[in-house]
């Protein structure tokens, strides 16, 4: 399967703080995906 956009254990961490960890996308051509965090940012 062919993907616009994969990740594999993507982890974010700024000032020491972990704000996204492990996180694994696979987004095919023509899907639509949104990414909320805990405020819905």
């Amino acid at each position: 399967m062919s993907y616009i956009l994969q990740t594999s254990r993507l982890t974010k961490t700024i000032g020491g703080k972990e704000l996204v960890a492990n996180v694994d996308i696979h987004i095919k051509k023509g899907e639509i995906y949104g990414f909320l965090g805990p405020k819905g940012a």
